[in-house]
């Protein structure tokens, strides 16, 4: 059995912005968190992307989801993307 991830990162296929949130995830903050992290591709999952925008309410992407809180958080930053992983994944 999988662990469970604890933040869900909802990206879309060509999309720059999703390009640089994954490279603050990978080279700012060292890959620390992305074995925590689950991925959802619009294209690749059409069905469950639609029911977590339908969920979380978010227009655009990427879009990250602390699961524990519901708390979302949709920029592709360093100085904001960092704040949340620090607070959704200690």
């Amino acid at each position: 059995m999988t662990e469970q991830k604890k933040v869900l990162m909802i990206t879309k296929q060509f999309c720059p912005y999703c390009v640089r949130a994954k490279a603050v995830l990978d080279h700012a903050l060292d890959g620390k968190y992305n074995d925590q992290i689950e991925t959802v591709v619009r294209e690749k999952d059409e069905a469950r992307f639609n029911v977590l925008k339908d969920k979380y309410q978010f227009l655009t992407v990427p879009t990250f989801v602390d699961l524990s809180t519901g708390k979302t958080l949709s920029d592709s930053k360093e100085e904001t993307i960092t704040p949340f992983m620090k607070e959704a994944l200690g």
